[in-house]
């Protein structure tokens, strides 16, 4: 598949997240979009790993290296401009990933509700490590967006066998 291409995939399924974010707010209040997102978004890439890490070839992987390696490689077929960010691995079963531009705070702060919104991207990251046989804990918890409460982004993950 062509750049072209899989940016215009990349700016569809974006396009359908806003949107769909936005409907569940307006239908149901920002508490319930931001429960349900993060849910939908840690299911949906349990599935989502399952079949680009197979695609991609990228092997199972067993510790925090090989974790941050697929994430990278995850990151870079769906959208590497829309992150940027560092990771690095602590120990062979912690990570941290530091989060330097996110486009998912840039667009909750357009929209005016960036105070009000709890971090999907990390859900995602989530099931990636569900989907790869982890039961993740990340540090500090997903309950709102680092970045609108004038924080630095940082996450540490630890990873343990689900």
């Amino acid at each position: 598949m062509s750049s072209e291409r899989e940016q215009l995939l990349v700016k569809s399924w974006m396009t359908h997240d806003a949107r769909w974010f936005n409907a569940v707010a307006r239908e149901f209040g920002l508490p319930a979009a931001n429960r349900i997102n993060q849910r939908a978004a840690r299911e949906m890439a349990k599935v989502e790993w399952q079949r680009v890490g197979r695609a991609l070839g990228i092997e199972q992987p067993r510790d925090a290296a090989g974790c941050l390696a697929a994430q990278q490689a995850m990151i870079g077929l769906l959208g590497p401009e829309l992150l940027d960010y560092d990771a690095r691995v602590e120990s062979a079963d912690v990570c941290r990933i530091a989060v330097k531009r996110c486009f998912a705070h840039e667009n909750v702060a357009k929209a005016g509700i960036a105070a009000q919104y709890d971090c999907g991207i990390f859900s995602r990251i989530e099931g990636w490590l569900e989907g790869m046989g982890f039961a993740p804990q990340v540090e500090p918890p997903l309950k709102g967006c680092l970045k609108a409460q004038g924080k630095e982004c940082v996450h540490t993950v630890r990873l343990r066998a689900s």
